[in-house]
């Protein structure tokens, strides 16, 4: 899946039990299933610690990456 974030493409691609988040193909961060939500991680840092949907961690990375670039 590819979506357009204001003036950068975003890519996700699942490998092994994680979805890993691109940015013009450039690895920014991941995430990752837990216990009853999910795990939004930028570069090292857990921006989100239980979202409820994949969705939810991909807006919180993305609102973290947009703040530092």
């Amino acid at each position: 899946m590819s979506k357009k974030n204001q003036s950068f493409g975003v890519s996700l691609v699942t490998k092994d039990d994680e979805i890993q988040v691109l940015v013009d193909d450039q690895l920014i961060g991941k995430i990752e299933q837990n216990q009853g939500g999910y795990t939004g991680v930028l570069g090292k840092q857990v921006v989100i610690a239980s979202a409820q949907s994949t969705d939810e961690a991909l807006q919180a990375i993305l609102a973290s990456f947009n703040l530092y670039h």
